[in-house]
């Protein structure tokens, strides 16, 4: 799913900031001609531009205020009509007058449960009551939004109010003072991070990477199609990401963790739960990762869970590192469901069990197949998962692999999964997807409520149950 984001002519506002070079320019009547036939023309353009390519969402990111003009609600209106649009929305400061907009929005066709709203807090134009009045005024309209500010030091107390006053449910970012001229502080850091458990992602070098981009297109009237905003064309030069427009936007485990499938919105996924695969998903652990995974566990609630073909005992000592953060997992290939007993959870465990005489079985066909095997059992003994190991310079085939399988009495009921040089035997009704419906079905979580990850076969299961429950 394709994104793209809009930046018309428009280099006028209706706020007067100091530090702003907008507030210095006032727009005449052919410029915001200009500006309007431009939108339009793009609108028009964008039900078969946006078909073809794929594209589910688009937000304005004008340099000045776009929806104090009636021609932006009114083109936005048009694009969220359109049965393939899955969200729309802009950056905004909020000056608008929400009850009128929202009222002509719908008048032009525009469809509210698809709104999305960034907005930007200005300390010298607006009080934060004032500010957070207008947001509660569009969260009780059902309007999906963000809210937030640069991050002056100065402000902090400011900000601390404007949590205080916001809905509870609104995400409250801030953005690092690039004109600064110091670094912050370790207190600034702190009350900064007290209010916005992301602003990590602020202070961290994020180094470009064009690959992580596909998909996502930037489109400045009278310049044509880019990147995103900072590069100069369909191609990128540059050496990091060093807005949140650039980082993100980019196809990366933590944005759609985080954020969801449209993380450029800015507006916070909070999974219930989330159910992640370990070999290639969580690691090699980046810094970055586990600092979303902390937030998550900690100051979000989510439950973490694993969902990996290895077993409890080695999943938990490749993962040591951030074992504590999850509450248990599907383990074995999904032969294996465990939740921890934490502060919000009973312990629940249960095994899909392989057949008796299975163990005795393949042991006779080990000498003929060229490995040797793992039995792994439950705490009464009983076999849930058995590994066929052979050296890493004879691999397992999917050719031998069914060989084998024929061997083996139809009532066994198995399947398998070759990872490499290890074919791992569960049980045939045991698999990712099977388990993690049965932790949901424990903890009484919905789809909709969860988020999964993983990248390969054994997770695409899983992946399209819960993901399905969004489209």
């Amino acid at each position: 799913m394709h994104m793209m984001l809009y930046r018309g002519s428009l280099k006028s506002c209706n706020y007067d900031c100091s530090y702003c070079p907008f507030s210095k320019h006032s727009a005449g009547e052919e410029e915001l001609a200009q500006d309007r036939d431009q939108w339009l023309s793009f609108v028009k353009d964008y039900r078969t531009r946006s078909e073809r390519l794929g594209i589910r969402a688009l937000m304005l990111t004008p340099y000045g205020e776009a929806l104090i003009h009636p021609w932006y609600w009114e083109g936005l209106a048009q694009i969220s009509a359109l049965p393939w649009t899955e969200a729309v929305g802009a950056q905004t400061n909020l000056s608008f007058a929400a009850a009128k907009q929202l009222e002509f929005f719908e008048a032009n066709g525009g469809i509210l449960e698809k709104l999305r709203l960034w907005a930007t807090f200005h300390p010298q134009m607006t009080t934060v009551t004032a500010f957070a009045g207008v947001c509660g005024q569009l969260a009780a309209k059902g309007i999906r939004m963000c809210a937030g500010a640069v991050g002056v030091p100065e402000h902090i107390e400011l900000f601390r109010q404007l949590r205080k006053e916001l809905p509870q449910e609104i995400y409250l970012w801030v953005n690092r003072m690039d004109g600064l001229g110091r670094p912050y502080t370790e207190q600034e850091v702190q009350a900064f991070s007290d209010i916005d458990p992301y602003f990590y992602r602020e202070l961290v070098w994020h180094p470009a990477n064009a690959a992580e981009c596909e998909g996502r297109y930037f489109v400045e009237a009278g310049k044509g199609m880019r990147l995103c905003n900072l590069s100069m064309g369909v191609s990128c030069k540059r050496k990091r990401c060093s807005c949140y427009l650039a980082y993100g936007g980019r196809k990366q485990l933590v944005n759609d963790l985080l954020f969801g499938p449209w993380p450029l919105f800015r507006i916070p996924r909070r999974p219930r739960a989330a159910f992640l695969d370990i070999e290639g998903t969580l690691l090699p652990m980046q810094a970055e990762l586990f600092q979303a995974l902390e937030v998550l566990a900690v100051r979000e609630r989510t439950l973490l869970f694993f969902a990996t073909t290895l077993p409890f005992a080695e999943a938990a000592r490749r993962c040591r590192g951030f074992w504590h953060l999850f509450a248990g997992g599907v383990f074995a290939g999904g032969a294996h469901m465990l939740v921890k007993e934490t502060a919000s959870t009973e312990r629940r465990e249960c095994f899909h069990l392989l057949p008796e005489g299975c163990v005795l079985y393949l042991e006779q066909l080990c000498r003929m197949f060229f490995c040797r095997m793992l039995a792994y059992r439950n705490g009464a003994g009983d076999c849930y998962k058995i590994t066929l190991l052979r050296t890493r310079r004879r691999p397992w085939d999917c050719f031998e692999a069914e060989k084998l399988m024929k061997r083996l009495p139809q009532e066994y009921q198995l399947r398998y999964m070759i990872e490499g040089h290890c074919m791992q035997l569960v049980a045939a009704g045991a698999d990712k997807e099977t388990g993690v419906k049965k932790i949901c079905g424990w903890l009484g979580l919905l789809p909709k409520e969860c988020f999964a990850a993983g990248d390969s076969s054994e997770d695409a299961g899983m992946v399209k149950w819960i993901t399905a429950s969004f489209t």
